[in-house]
C-alpha cells in the first residue's frame, strides 16, 4: 500500500474503531480480537519506515500474584530475565540476529511496570513481524536457554553496581520505600537471578504474555489487513476474553512517608553528588490510579517540574549561580499505578548544602505560588512537542505502545493537557510542600567524608 489507507473486510475475530486527531488530521485504527488482543494502527501513507511494538503489562514489581487458585512468588528480576530469553542472540541467531538479517533495527526494555519489544524496518516488514510474534508467543524457556542468559544478566548487574548514577538512584528508592518492590533493581540481585528457574519463567510467560494481555502497535505505510488475518489464524483456538482468567497482582502494604530521610554511600568517583527524593503519599498499594487520571497526573507533574526545575526556572538559576549544581543536574518523576516519586539532583562540591537549598526552594515555590508565565510556556512547548512527534513513525508508535498500558490513545493527550492548569498541577503535586515527604542520598568519593551540615 502506498499513499492511502486501504480498508476491506476484517477477519472474523476482530472488531474495529477509528479515531482522528482534529489538529493534524491523522488517523488511529483500533482492532480488538475476541480473545482480548488489542492492535493499534497508525497509518502513515508515504513513509518508508515501518514500526511495530508489543506491550506486555509485566514488569519488575510483579513478583507476587494470585492465579485464581494459588499465590505465586517469583524471584526479583524475573521480568527482565524473561525479556533476555525472548530477545537474545544465540548460536542460531536468536530473535535479534534473525531480525538483523532482514535489515530490521530491534530493541526491548523492562521497567517496573511493563516490558516492551519493538522494531523498525524499511523492507521485509511482514516477515520480521511474524518472527517477532513467534518469539513472543512460542518462546524457548528451557534450562539451557537460562544457563546461557544468566551470566550475561549477572554481568549487567555487576556493571550497574559500578555505576554511580544507578547506585545513588537505587539508594534513593530504598530510602523512599520500605516494602514496595519498586525499591529493588529491575534486574534483580545476583542471588535472585541465580534462583530463577525455567518453571518461574514459564509461569510468568503463561500468565502475563497471554495474547489477552498483550497489545500490538503498528505505524507506517502498509496493508494491515493481511497482518490481522495472520493474527486471527494464530488466535483462532483461544477462548473469548471473558473466559480467560487474569492473574491478580499482590503488593505489600507501604508507609506513606519515606523510610529513611537521609542516606549516605561512598564510591570511587571524582566528585560528590546528591539526590533528593520526594515521595507521593497518594499513590500506594491499595490506593492505585489507572487510566486517564494516572496519565493526567503524569503530565501535570511534567509541566510543573519543568516549570520548577528546568534551566529556565528561578530555582535552577539560583542553585547554579551559587555553585551548588552544574550541568549534570536533572530530575525525573516516576509515576505508575501504585507508586510515585520525584528524584532530582546531580554533582555538587557541597552536596548536603545543595540538597538543603533544593528542598527549601521547592517548598518555597508552593508557598509563593507557581510562576504562571513559565508554566504556560512549558504547556505550549509540550503541545508543540506532541504535534512534532506525530511526524515520526517510530516516536509516535512508541508513545502509542506505552499508552496502551493505560487504556488511552495517543490522540487523547491534547484533551488531557487542555484540562491541566497551574492550580490543578500544583494541587496534584502539593506533597512537595510537606517536609516529611523528602529523603536525601549523598554520594561521596571514598577518601572523603563530609562532616558539615546544612
Amino acid at each position: 500500500m502506498t499513499g492511502q489507507i486501504q480498508r476491506g473486510r476484517l477477519p472474523a475475530g476482530f472488531h474495529s474503531r477509528e479515531s482522528h486527531d482534529s489538529l493534524t488530521g491523522k488517523t488511529l485504527l483500533t482492532f480488538r480480537h475476541r480473545c482480548g488482543l488489542v492492535v493499534k494502527v497508525l497509518p502513515r501513507p508515504g513513509f518508508s519506515k515501518r514500526f511495530a511494538a508489543v506491550t506486555v503489562p509485566f514488569g519488575s514489581i510483579h513478583t507476587a500474584f494470585s492465579d485464581g487458585k494459588n499465590q505465586r512468588t517469583l524471584p526479583a528480576g524475573s521480568a527482565h530475565f524473561l525479556e533476555h530469553c525472548l530477545f537474545s542472540r544465540d548460536d542460531q541467531g536468536g530473535l535479534l540476529g534473525r531480525l538483523s538479517q532482514l535489515g530490521a533495527s530491534a530493541n526491548a526494555y523492562t521497567t517496573h511496570s511493563h516490558t516492551l519489544y519493538y522494531f523498525s524496518t524499511v523492507h521485509h516488514f511482514a516477515e520480521a513481524l511474524d518472527i517477532y510474534l513467534d518469539a513472543l508467543m512460542n518462546p524457548y524457556l528451557e534450562t539451557d536457554r537460562l544457563d546461557t542468559e544468566r551470566p550475561i544478566i549477572q554481568a549487567e548487574l555487576d556493571q550497574y553496581q559500578d555505576d554511580p548514577d544507578n547506585r545513588i538512584y537505587m539508594a534513593l528508592t530504598e530510602a523512599l520505600y520500605q516494602s514496595h518492590p519498586v525499591r529493588l533493581d529491575i534486574g534483580g540481585t545476583a542471588e535472585s537471578v541465580a534462583a530463577i528457574t525455567s518453571d518461574d519463567l514459564k509461569t510468568a510467560w503463561r500468565l502475563f504474555y497471554h495474547p489477552s494481555r498483550l497489545s500490538l502497535t503498528l505505524a507506517g505505510d502498509f496493508d494491515y489487513e493481511p497482518i490481522l488475518q495472520r493474527l486471527d489464524d494464530r488466535l483462532a483456538d483461544l477462548p473469548p476474553e471473558q473466559e480467560i482468567a487474569r492473574p491478580a497482582i499482590v503488593l505489600p502494604e507501604e508507609i506513606s512517608r519515606p523510610d529513611r530521610p537521609m542516606s549516605r554511600l561512598s564510591m570511587d568517583v571524582s566528585a560528590p553528588s546528591f539526590l533528593v527524593g520526594i515521595k507521593d503519599p497518594l499513590l500506594l498499594p491499595g490506593h492505585e490510579l489507572r487510566g486517564t487520571p494516572l496519565v493526567a497526573r503524569q503530565q501535570a507533574a511534567r509541566l510543573l517540574f519543568d516549570t520548577l526545575l528546568s534551566p529556565v526556572s528561578q530555582l535552577y538559576e539560583s542553585l547554579y549561580a551559587d555553585g551548588l549544581i552544574n550541568d549534570s543536574f536533572g530530575f525525573q518523576y516516576a509515576c505508575e499505578e501504585s507508586f510515585a516519586f520525584l528524584a532530582c539532583g546531580g554533582e555538587s562540591m557541597e552536596p548536603e548544602k545543595a540538597a538543603g537549598a533544593l528542598r527549601r526552594g521547592l517548598m518555597r515555590a508552593f508557598s509563593q505560588g507557581i510562576d504562571p508565565a513559565v508554566f504556560e510556556s512549558q504547556k505550549r512547548a509540550a503541545a508543540g512537542d506532541f504535534v512534532r512527534s506525530l511526524d515520526s513513525v517510530e516516536h509516535s508508535g512508541l508513545v502509542q505502545a506505552q499508552c496502551n498500558l493505560d487504556g488511552i490513545d495517543l490522540f487523547d493527550y491534547p484533551s488531557i493537557y487542555d484540562k491541566i492548569d497551574r492550580e490543578t498541577a500544583a494541587g496534584m503535586m502539593s506533597f512537595l510542600a510537606d517536609s516529611s515527604s523528602y529523603a536525601v542520598v549523598i554520594l561521596t568519593p571514598m577518601e572523603v567524608t563530609e562532616s558539615h551540615a546544612t
